[in-house]
């Protein structure tokens, strides 16, 4: 007995005693503008967190992060229609694929407030242009992008894997094609290690695009 009330006074003493999440551990979830709604990180220590605004004029519904058993909170984004929220499996960054507008995604990385990342890491929208910039170079000069629809299909380790789908056009008003890429990307450096061929990542993950709305 003596052992474990020494056990216990050192875990307080030395920090390593952490608070965590209560309730069931979501490291993914879909959310609305008008829902609340709480997404653990995979280690139960952090809480991004929907806070629904119904009585203004504008979808404006604040997402915050929060350390579970601490009061103050971090703002992440503004949400105005849909997201998805997805944790790092090291529960070090939080992948938010915003959905502002029906057809139209945008991609949000967020590493956890007070880590050396957050001080070091690109801005949350660097995925997002890194993304869109390698495919204006596969899609090549003329092309007008109508939908573009990244979602996550895996995340292991630093590498994760987008597949990256839409519809673009020709000209002023030409006829659709649709258009799917697998984009590998170290989710610390946002260097893309590779692309995948709509063949490839239907082959390698079992995994298809989304080209429509």
């Amino acid at each position: 007995m003596k052992y474990l009330i020494l056990i216990i006074l050192s875990l307080l003493l030395t920090g390593t005693s952490r608070a965590q999440c209560s309730g069931p551990v979501r490291t993914h979830a879909n959310l609305h503008w008008s829902e609340e709604a709480k997404v653990s990180s995979p280690d139960r220590v952090w809480e991004v967190k929907v806070h629904p605004v119904l009585d203004a004029d504008e979808n404006r519904s604040p997402v915050t992060i929060r350390k579970c058993g601490e009061s103050k909170s971090w703002p992440l984004f503004t949400l105005q229609r849909s997201a998805e929220v997805f944790w790092s499996p090291d529960s070090k960054h939080v992948l938010v694929v915003n959905q502002p507008l029906s057809g139209t995604n945008r991609l949000l990385l967020f590493p956890v407030p007070g880590s050396p990342a957050q001080t070091s890491e690109p801005a949350s929208d660097d995925l997002d242009k890194t993304v869109t910039e390698t495919l204006a170079e596969r899609l090549g000069k003329g092309k007008h992008v109508q939908f573009y629809l990244p979602t996550l299909v895996s995340w292991r380790d630093s590498s994760m894997l987008l597949a990256v789908g839409g519809e673009t056009y020709l000209g002023d008003s030409g006829p659709l094609d649709t258009y799917c890429y697998g984009l590998r990307i170290n989710s610390s450096t946002l260097h893309v290690e590779s692309v995948l061929s709509e063949r490839e990542l239907k082959a390698s993950t079992g995994h298809a695009c989304h080209v429509s709305p």
